[in-house]
C-alpha cells in the first residue's frame, strides 16, 4: 500500500523526535532500563539498572544509629542523604557498611557535612582515604593487605565540587576485591560526596562496564 507507506515515512521525522525528546525517561519510546537516585537538595544524582535491588536511606540511617563507637555516631549525624543498591536480592545493610569482599555489584553514595576541622584540613588525599586508608597503604604501613594496588587515580571536578575518583584492590581472607570511588568536596568546603561501587574482583571484572557507567554517571551540580 504505496499511499500508507508514504504517510508513515512523513510521519517517521516526528516519532523519531518524540523519542529523542523522552530520552531522560524512557528507552527507545519504552519503559526506562535505568534509576536516577538523587538528592534534589544536595544537587547529586546518578544512574543505576533498574533491575538492581536498593537499600533506603532510613535502612542505612537505621543500622547506623545502633553503632556503639562514638566516632561512627558522631558522622552519622552529619549524614545528610545516603543509598545503597546491589544485584542480590537478598543484600543486607550489614555488607554496606564492611570492607568483606561483596559476591555481588555492590554501590554506596553518601552526602554528608564536614566538620569544622575537615572543611580546614581537608586534602585530596583525605578524600583519597574516607573509606580505606589509601596514603598510608601507599607508603608501606603495614595494614593487612600486602597486595594492596592502585589501578588508576584522577582528579574529578564538576559543577558543585571536586575532588578524587580512585580504582584499587586488595585481599581480605584471601580473597581479592576491586572498589571504584569518588570522592568530592563542595566548592565552599562543606559537604562531602561520596560513592563507592565494589564486588570481589572476579565480580567486578565481570560486571566492569555497569560499574564503570554508575560511577561515572555520579554528577555532583552542587546545593541551591
Amino acid at each position: 500500500m504505496p499511499f500508507l507507506r508514504q504517510n508513515l515515512g512523513m510521519k517517521s521525522g516526528r516519532i523519531v523526535g518524540l523519542c529523542v525528546a523522552l530520552t531522560f525517561v524512557l528507552t527507545g519510546c519504552g519503559e526506562s532500563s535505568k534509576l536516577y537516585p538523587s538528592s534534589k537538595a544536595d544537587g547529586v544524582f546518578f544512574s543505576v539498572p533498574k533491575s538492581w535491588n536498593s537499600l533506603s536511606t532510613a535502612a542505612l540511617n537505621k543500622y547506623e544509629m545502633g553503632a556503639s563507637d562514638k566516632q561512627t555516631s558522631d558522622r552519622r549525624s552529619l549524614v545528610k542523604w545516603q543509598i545503597a543498591f546491589s544485584t542480590d536480592p537478598k543484600i543486607k545493610v550489614s555488607q554496606v557498611f564492611t570492607l568483606k569482599p561483596p559476591t555481588s555489584p555492590l554501590v554506596f553514595a553518601r552526602v554528608r557535612d564536614l566538620t569544622t576541622t575537615e572543611m580546614n584540613e581537608f586534602s585530596y588525599n583525605s578524600l583519597r582515604d574516607v573509606v580505606t586508608p589509601i596514603t598510608q597503604l601507599l607508603k608501606g604501613v603495614d595494614l593487612g593487605a600486602p597486595d594492596f594496588k592502585i589501578i588508576s587515580d584522577e582528579v574529578i571536578v564538576e559543577k558543585g565540587a571536586r575532588g578524587i575518583q580512585t580504582i584499587y584492590s586488595f585481599s581480605i581472607d584471601g580473597v581479592e576485591q576491586t572498589l571504584n570511588q569518588r570522592a568530592l568536596m563542595s566548592n565552599d568546603r562543606s559537604t562531602l560526596y561520596f560513592l563507592l561501587a565494589r564486588c570481589a574482583t572476579t565480580c567486578y571484572t565481570k560486571n566492569k562496564k555497569v560499574m564503570e557507567e554508575i560511577v561515572n554517571s555520579y554528577t555532583v551540580q552542587g546545593a541551591k
